[in-house]
């Protein structure tokens, strides 16, 4: 697991957050239940950043151009978006929230 610079309290629920980490990009989610999920933080439609992505209904509306991913699998749900978009193991453990960007 490596570190975010995020802790539990930085994401509500039903937000996300944007974060790059060496030198790749990942959505931190907080579904409406909670927990925590990490997607890749590019669309998968014209590799944009997800930053300022909103959370809707277990999904995750992109920005740019309004394609739709399921927050649990990355699936996408919505054109333009025609590819999912990858999600990673990530945990809250010690007051922070870690990302297993070598899964």
């Amino acid at each position: 697991m490596t570190f975010t610079p995020l802790t539990p309290t930085d994401i509500a629920p039903g937000t996300s957050r944007f974060v790059q980490h060496e030198g790749a990009a990942f959505l931190i989610v907080r579904d409406a239940d909670g927990a925590l999920h990490a997607l890749d933080g590019l669309c998968s439609h014209a590799l944009l950043p997800l930053e300022g992505a909103r959370v809707r209904r277990g999904h995750v509306l992109c920005p740019h151009h309004g394609a739709r991913f399921e927050i649990a699998t990355g699936a996408a749900k919505g054109p333009p978006a025609h590819c999912g978009i990858r999600t990673w193991p990530v945990r809250e453990r010690d007051g922070m929230i870690e990302l297993d960007s070598d899964a």
